[in-house]
């Protein structure tokens, strides 16, 4: 089958960004316990952050979500999704020659070009699912371990909103790929956007357009609520760029 195809020739860089990410985990939080002080004094520094922001980042659960969330996985994913969805429909050879070969290969099957791109995509985006899933899993975990509490529900909703809210990302990185028929050019331009919406201030509340803080799940932080509206949105618009990719791909000649 062509999912079993695409994971079998995708496994290695899967594996090989899974294990990145539990490194930044580790990284992240140095595998150690909450030092309350050390946080207070972190935030205090942090001109850019309101009173009642540093109230709701002053405890366990709100060092875990600005640093894991909103800093470390959400930049990480991005980047991630930025690659993967660039190189998703590159078939994994060592050689350029091998490389293209299957890829024709590929397309002379029985099967119809959409099918197999949706099955590359399908496959793509699933690894991303697991990026985020998986690694933010062990945080309550991590808590029981350190004495601490950190909700399951919260972990699954927080981790879902980058899944589906960065959506987008890979979509367009995928469409960008098809379009200009170069990986890393289309990996470059996302990755731009990306650059341009973390910076300056990491810490600082995104605007409502920002799709990094849809991704961090900064309303449902602060507010308690989930937002729904501008997960709607980026869901149509992911699924514009896929179907604008497979349409034009069903045009063009190999």
């Amino acid at each position: 089958m062509l999912w079993k195809k695409t994971w079998w020739e995708t496994r290695w860089p899967f594996l090989v960004c899974l294990t990145v990410i539990f490194l930044v985990y580790g990284f992240t939080f140095g595998w150690g316990d909450f030092d309350a002080a050390r946080w207070e004094a972190r935030l205090r520094r942090s001109a850019e952050l309101s009173e009642s922001e540093r109230q709701a980042l002053n405890s366990y659960q709100g060092q875990t979500w600005a640093l894991w969330f909103k800093l470390a996985l959400n930049i990480i994913w991005a980047d991630i999704a930025a690659v993967h969805g660039a190189v998703c429909l590159i078939t994994i050879c060592p050689w350029p020659t091998s490389r293209a070969a299957a890829g024709l290969f590929t397309f002379s099957l029985p099967v119809s070009r959409r099918k197999v791109l949706l099955s590359q995509a399908a496959v793509g985006f699933g690894e991303m699912f697991l990026f985020a899933l998986v690694p933010s899993l062990l945080l309550p975990l991590i808590a029981r371990f350190h004495g601490q509490w950190f909700s399951w529900s919260d972990t699954l909703i927080y981790a879902l909103l980058i899944i589906f809210g960065g959506a987008v990302l890979f979509c367009l990185s995928f469409l960008l790929t098809v379009i200009i028929n170069n990986w890393f050019m289309a990996f470059v331009l996302v990755e731009a956007v990306v650059f341009a919406l973390f910076f300056p201030r990491p810490l600082e509340t995104r605007p409502w357009w920002n799709i990094l803080g849809l991704m961090a799940g900064e309303s449902y932080f602060y507010h308690g609520q989930i937002p729904w509206p501008g997960l709607l949105a980026g869901l149509i618009l992911s699924a514009v760029f896929i179907f604008t990719a497979i349409r034009i791909y069903e045009r063009r000649d190999l």
